[in-house]
């Protein structure tokens, strides 16, 4: 039984963990405009992948 709940339970958590991943790398930017010019360019290239 315990064997078979750590599966499980080890399993799950594998699965939970990809959110962090699609955050992608910090951005470095040295103004707050800056930082959403680069959040805003990547938010569209994002929506254009999705409608290809």
């Amino acid at each position: 039984m315990a064997t078979l709940g750590s599966v499980f339970v080890g399993s799950w958590y594998a699965m939970s963990g990809g959110k962090k991943a699609d955050q992608g790398p910090p951005i470095n930017a040295k103004s707050k405009d800056e930082e959403s010019f680069i959040k805003d360019f990547l938010k569209k290239s994002e929506e254009k992948k999705e409608a290809h």
